[in-house]
């Protein structure tokens, strides 16, 4: 039986190879890596947040209702219209003829009406997602020079990626702050 440790070059046993290769990877991982890593610091705003309590993002809010509001009656109108077509149907002295006719205008209707339904959820998620830019356009300056204050280097305003923020890290009542002309960081915008 042979008792003999392996010589061959790859051995990880010890040796002045393996001694320096680990000390090389130290250095490395220490004077490279980890405090590359120790300096990022991440933020972040909550851009639903910043909508519902900043002014701007209120008034917008606001904007946006109105504008449902309006959709909402054109909806209403087109239903009150489409209830008094059947109604008409329902009349049973019509002709066979002109029931035809009728369920024909009827179905037209309720197609285009299904269509303008559509039309305005769309409009609305639309104009909402346009919302959301602009208001998070408009504290972009103020993100930037939050950032630079609190030497942040990544500032995440997806809540759909954090799972956990530190409440340090935190920068929403800053930036609403700033939007609402209430702090230093407003002077950016």
């Amino acid at each position: 039986m042979n008792t003999r440790p392996c010589e061959c070059p790859c051995s990880l046993r010890g040796g002045p190879r393996a001694v320096a290769l680990g000390l090389f990877l130290g250095l490395f991982l220490g004077l490279f890596c980890l405090p590359a890593a120790a300096a990022e610091r991440v933020g972040f705003v909550n851009p639903q947040r910043v909508i519902n309590e900043s002014k701007v993002g209120r008034a917008a809010q606001d904007d946006l209702a109105r504008l449902g509001r309006e959709k909402d009656r054109r909806i209403r109108e087109g239903a009150a219209r489409i209830n008094a077509m059947k109604a008409q149907l329902a009349d049973s002295t019509l002709s066979p003829a002109e029931q035809g006719v009728k369920e024909d205008t009827l179905q037209a209707s309720l197609a285009r009406h299904e269509r303008l339904v559509a039309l305005c959820n769309d409009d609305l998620r639309r104009q909402e997602a346009l919302l959301i830019q602009f208001i998070m356009k408009k504290a972009d300056g103020i993100l930037r020079a939050l950032a630079r204050q609190g030497g942040f280097s990544l500032i995440v305003t997806d809540p759909d990626v954090v799972g956990y923020v530190d409440p340090a890290s935190d920068l929403t009542d800053a930036v609403i702050a700033g939007l609402d002309g209430a702090g230093p960081e407003g002077a950016d915008r």
